[in-house]
């Protein structure tokens, strides 16, 4: 079930200031129409082939080291339509304003230009919103609710984990979009393109590649 505030909206772009302030579904994000939403995860295992197993056994032996490495990486394509921003700094310093397709397009590419220096213009977080019947423990739910996509497991399966959150904050039934530490995908854009089109004049064609990672994103200067 969708909340009111986020509309047919699925997919944001939340910007590194939001992890100091900013509440509601749309302070310090912007949401993107995406008509397609592609996830690669590729697993990184070094396979070592066993020298002389084939000269004694007649079959050739290898050695696989499974040490959890794996890169993770998300396409969005869409359209950019007219949106509302709404940005905030402090508590007395808030702004709105209402941007065409192409200014928005305009305005991602230059946020995509910063730094992690830039906490108004940095884009550290990928929220995807997907529909959800099955909670923390394995087991069903009441009601099925939209949670954010995530590379986490839900506690059931999180026995030999160390670190790991608990409970899951993804997972859980009263995570909801509006929370200024909302769950999602952090790492950064990779590229960004748009195409300005003559036969769609209120609408701007783009495809965003993000990569998760943990970044390092302290501003020693600020």
């Amino acid at each position: 079930m969708a909340e009111p505030e986020v509309g047919n909206y699925k997919v944001f772009l939340e910007l590194q200031r939001r992890s100091d302030i900013g509440t509601g579904a749309k302070v310090n994000r912007i949401a993107l129409n995406a008509l397609s939403v592609a996830i690669t995860t590729s697993k990184t295992v070094p396979n070592v082939p066993v020298p002389m197993a084939g000269a004694v056994t007649g079959e050739s032996v290898n050695l696989a080291f499974d040490m959890g490495l794996a890169s993770k990486n998300i396409s969005v394509s869409g359209i950019l339509l007219e949106q509302e921003i709404k940005k905030q700094k402090t508590d007395s310093d808030a702004a709105t304003a209402t941007f065409t397709p192409f200014e928005l397009a305009q305005l991602i590419h230059s946020y995509v230009d910063s730094s992690s220096f830039q906490d108004d213009q940095n884009i550290n977080k990928l929220i995807i919103l997907i529909p959800s019947k099955v909670g923390n423990d394995f087991t069903a739910r009441n009601t099925e609710r939209d949670i954010p996509f995530t590379f986490k497991n839900r506690v059931y399966d999180n026995s030999f984990t160390a670190f790991t959150d608990n409970p899951v904050e993804a997972f859980e039934e009263g995570n909801s979009i509006t929370d200024r530490t909302f769950e999602g995908i952090t790492g950064f854009v990779r590229s960004f393109s748009t195409t300005f089109a003559g036969e769609q004049p209120n609408s701007v064609e783009f495809t965003l590649e993000f990569e998760e990672a943990k970044v390092i994103a302290d501003n020693f200067f600020d």
